[in-house]
């Protein structure tokens, strides 16, 4: 059950600068509707106390992000404003509030910055006039992690389906805007597997995908002691209904560690890497006129 709730925040962009570009994440909600299983924002280094069963809305947040980027933006002339690092903005509160419409609109008509959006919902086609009239200011990530609606339905409930997304990307690439796929996160032996990865690569190469990235399942205990379930134990509770002859495997792979061993990491990068070049996808991610590579600054830490 979902319910509106408004909340002030006190900042709006949360801001890392490399060589001069601004690279800064930005979400006027707070909490999502899809419910993924796998979530990394339920992690109490994230989210604090926050319940996020539920979506809020920050009112203010518009009139704090002019203060913002009025500052940083005669420092800083490139950049890139990420949307949906936490909370995907094209959720169905946006239909309500056009909260991530005005973001970008203000970003691309009064800033020189790029606009990075993260989102699994075909919502993101309803600001098709003003992505094309800045097509190349624009990347579009649509997250999927796999092509089976199955495991779809287990861990994002309350998503888009497998087919709507791909959809998406094909007609936003069809209009002339830069669209691929956020394959996050790969859990391991669910989504791993070369089957699943060619399935999924053929369906993005069909539909147009202009290039792919990829990060893994984070497992994070909570910091302080707190009354509320860390994300780790969230997705175990999912292992255990689901396909609870993997949790040994886990404790094994995520060993006194919140992320898998590196060198399986290694071996299901190479698999990934094989089979995009079979499909002849980019597998470098976005690239804009001035960058090389900011994978790594896809997860900022979040400040609400």
């Amino acid at each position: 059950m979902f319910y509106d709730e408004i909340i002030r925040c006190n900042k709006a962009l949360n801001v890392d600068v490399v060589k001069n570009h601004i690279y800064a994440s930005i979400n006027p909600y707070v909490g999502c509707q899809h419910q993924c299983k796998y979530c990394y924002v339920q992690a109490d280094k994230y989210s604090k106390t926050q319940d996020l069963s539920f979506v809020k809305v920050k009112y203010n947040i518009l009139d704090i992000l002019l203060k913002e980027i009025s500052k940083y933006k005669i420092k800083y002339f490139s950049g890139v404003i990420y949307l949906g690092t936490s909370s995907d903005p094209y959720q169905d509160k946006e239909k309500k509030y056009f909260f991530s419409s005005k973001i970008i609109s203000f970003i691309l008509n009064h800033t020189s910055y790029n606009v990075h959006i993260f989102t699994k919902s075909s919502l993101v086609l309803k600001d098709i006039d003003l992505f094309k009239k800045f097509s190349n200011r624009i990347n579009i990530s649509i997250s999927l992690i796999t092509a089976n609606e199955k495991i779809k339905k287990i861990f994002e409930p309350n998503s888009d389906s497998i087919e709507k997304r791909l959809s998406c990307i094909k007609y936003l690439n069809l209009e002339g805007i830069s669209c691929g796929c956020a394959v996050m996160p790969i859990l391991p032996y669910i989504t791993d597997s070369e089957k699943n990865f060619e399935e999924l690569f053929f369906n993005l190469r069909k539909n147009g995908c202009r290039y792919i990235w990829w990060g893994y399942l984070t497992l994070r205990e909570n910091i302080k002691n707190i009354k509320k379930q860390s994300q780790k134990n969230l997705y175990y509770k999912v292992l255990q209904e689901y396909f609870s002859n993997l949790i040994d495997n886990y404790e094994s792979l995520y060993r006194n560690s919140f992320l898998p061993d590196i060198r399986y990491q290694k071996i299901i990068d190479k698999k990934i890497i094989n089979i995009a070049q079979k499909y002849n996808l980019s597998y470098f991610g976005p690239t804009w006129k001035y960058n090389k590579s900011f994978q790594q600054q896809l997860f900022l830490d979040l400040k609400y």
